[in-house]
């Protein structure tokens, strides 16, 4: 079965982003576009915007069908309003999607936050990769490679492969960054070397398997987070694992700062 490129749309301009940011990719997939909008059961109970009427919501179907169909005419899109929660609706749309594609803040909460409660609940649990865009569009400055952190004594396979084939699709370089704690200076140079050959070695089979994808390996001294979101500065996409779901049901603290500080759009994918 083909599996759609799924967006998660409610009006918001991140979300609206979002849809051409997915239908983009769908088309670099060459995979149908599947355009989600979630209306409660019981929106009469519900406080604000987030109370949308059903012909409100059809209408916003509409305009994107209409906006994506002239933009990316190629692209096979069709548009569902779902009746349920958000975050029920996305994670249930998650299995049976290729790619889940959401803005990282929607309607409602704080207008500070750059990371809703439904964006991080979804990017948690859903089963397949999950791409969050940032509410302050990213900047004019050249974006000309991918970046995926690696642990290199553990890395994640599902996110490494992704990583690799999307920078095959966008024909960009692959960054590949991989964090250890500091040392002090008379050790940092040993250190720096045996972490860098790990690395390597991590990506050996990857490389292998992508021998048209340029790879840079990148081993520094600083904390996984900070030295993700630096890196995000320049990238067109920044990809993270996540490992399996636990009972808590959350991100970990990388992923979790990543999210929130990232200059470009992120990919959170699962491992089995």
């Amino acid at each position: 079965m083909e599996l759609p490129v799924t967006v998660g749309v409610d009006a918001s301009p991140a979300s609206l982003a979002a849809a051409d940011w997915a239908a983009r990719e769908a088309e670099l997939r060459d995979r149908p576009l599947r355009v989600l909008h979630a209306l409660p059961l019981m929106p009469h109970l519900l406080p604000g915007r987030e109370a949308r009427p059903a012909a409100e919501s059809a209408a916003l179907l509409h305009e994107v069908r209409h906006v994506l169909a002239v933009r990316r005419p190629q692209v096979r899109t069709r548009t569902e309003e779902v009746h349920d929660l958000a975050t029920a609706a996305l994670v249930a749309a998650a299995e049976d999607a290729e790619l889940l594609v959401l803005g990282a803040r929607g309607h409602g909460g704080f207008p500070a936050l750059r990371v809703g409660a439904t964006a991080l609940h979804v990017a948690a649990r859903a089963g397949c990769p999950t791409v969050l865009l940032p509410v302050d569009p990213p900047g004019d400055g050249p974006r000309d490679h991918v970046v995926v952190g690696v642990d290199a004594r553990r890395p994640a396979e599902a996110a490494l492969e992704f990583a690799f084939a999307a920078a095959r699709r966008y024909g960009l370089p692959l960054r590949a960054v991989h964090a250890f704690p500091a040392l002090p200076s008379g050790a940092a140079g040993g250190r720096r070397g045996e972490e860098a050959a790990l690395l390597a070695d991590a990506l050996v089979p990857w490389a292998a398997a992508h021998p048209d994808v340029e790879v840079a390996a990148d081993a520094e001294p600083a904390g996984a987070g900070l030295l993700l979101v630096e890196a995000s500065a320049k990238a067109r996409l920044l990809v993270v694992g996540r490992r399996p779901i636990t009972s808590v049901g959350r991100l970990g603290p990388v992923a979790h700062a990543v999210l929130h500080h990232a200059e470009c759009p992120v990919a959170v994918v699962p491992e089995a």
